[in-house]
């Protein structure tokens, strides 16, 4: 039997299928959960390189000195940072540090399944300054 994050995960890549993303509007700001396939895998492919447990992968403008003196921003040229946290305030408080705001920093437990539990999930900006959110899974593995 899956657990209760494995299969709201399910059920937003069911019901997502077609557009492959969803928009979340967080006061102000846009909370945007990537759903695409070879998104998902190239992730997947990023953890698979980091030799030890993370939990939380991040696009961040350097990989220079301690992670919260950094930034998040686009993939593409993106320092991918890694790290490790259980705490939903850890977690929160890693998101603020890279200027992210209160309100989205804490939206993220709401629409992100599993998040500082049992699924990885990475952390980047798209090009609209979005904070987006894509779950680091096997596919074949959440199918089963």
């Amino acid at each position: 039997m899956q657990n209760t994050a494995e299969r709201k995960l399910k059920d937003l890549l069911r019901n997502n299928a077609k557009e492959e993303e969803v928009h979340f509007n967080i006061g102000e700001e846009v909370l945007r959960l990537n759903l695409k396939t070879d998104d998902m895998m190239l992730w997947s492919e990023t953890l698979k390189n980091i030799d030890k447990p993370v939990n939380i992968l991040l696009a961040c403008e350097s990989n220079q000195n301690e992670l919260n003196s950094t930034k998040l921003t686009w993939v593409v040229g993106a320092a991918i940072r890694s790290t490790k946290l259980n705490d939903k305030i850890e977690i929160i408080d890693l998101l603020k540090g890279l200027a992210i705001p209160n309100d989205l920093a804490e939206a993220v437990f709401t629409h992100c399944p599993g998040l500082g539990t049992e699924i990885t999930w990475a952390f980047y900006l798209e090009r609209h300054g979005w904070l987006t959110a894509s779950p680091v899974i096997d596919i074949k593995q959440l199918s089963k």
